[in-house]
């Protein structure tokens, strides 16, 4: 391995705590990286995602942060009312905005921002871009599902009460009334939003969805579908693609 690796404990003041994350290569545009469902910050090494990225790494095209999601304080944590975990990713995504990203593209000198997501991480990655066009310069969700309202069997909370209480981080209901003309004044003119599927993801009805909205509302987008599963070798071979 010719990239360095840190382990970092970085200060948040709006989280209140140390978010621990991974900081791997020297040179090159930042990446954020965000784990599957309750994943942690270290499983993208685990899983092979940074050694797919090796020789992006090694040639300084780049800067990997693979950061917390903290999923089981959020759409996880049954103890808490719906609105409640609402407002708990919403302050993680402050957390995002106003310091993580910040600190990465100081730490890259390098405003070329880039965002990649796995699963329930490529939700989360979707939400930051959409909700912030203007912050991300490039989004890679891989394998991600969309209809965040749907997620009940998994979350625990009921359908139809998560349509009204979650529109605003639910790309599918939120995407569905952003003109092209409201996307270009976020700051979405220069975004490159890539949806990346494979034919036996069971993810892949939510990204034919999303980008149909896309589509009829004028966003521009790639959508991608691969031959592949919803699974980590599908996800290897095209954070290499396009990253």
């Amino acid at each position: 391995m010719s990239y360095s690796r840190q382990y970092l404990r970085f200060p948040s003041r709006i989280l209140g705590r140390e978010m621990e994350m991974l900081h791997f290569g020297h040179q090159g545009y930042p990446l954020i990286c965000l784990p599957t469902s309750n994943g942690r910050f270290f499983d993208l090494e685990d899983r092979g995602i940074i050694a797919s990225l090796s020789h992006h790494l090694e040639q300084g095209y780049l800067q990997a942060f693979c950061v917390e999601t903290l999923d089981w304080e959020t759409f996880f944590n049954r103890k808490l009312e719906l609105p409640q975990r609402r407002d708990q990713w919403l302050l993680l995504e402050q957390h995002w905005v106003e310091e993580l990203i910040p600190y990465v593209r100081d730490e890259a000198q390098n405003d070329f921002l880039v965002v990649a997501g796995f699963s329930l991480g490529a939700t989360h990655a979707v939400n930051l871009t959409c909700r912030h066009p203007g912050l991300v310069r490039r989004c890679l969700a891989l394998g991600g599902p969309y209809d965040v309202a749907a997620l009940g069997s998994i979350t625990g909370w009921d359908p139809k009460q998560a349509e009204q209480e979650l529109y605003f981080i639910n790309p599918l209901a939120y995407m569905s009334n952003m003109s092209r003309q409201l996307w270009d004044q976020l700051g979405g003119r220069n975004t490159d939003l890539k949806l990346l599927t494979a034919h036996h993801d069971h993810c892949l009805s939510d990204n034919l969805r999303l980008s149909e909205v896309l589509n009829r509302n004028g966003i521009p987008h790639q959508l991608e579908v691969w031959e592949g599963d919803h699974d980590w070798p599908t996800w290897q071979a095209q954070i290499r693609a396009f990253a």
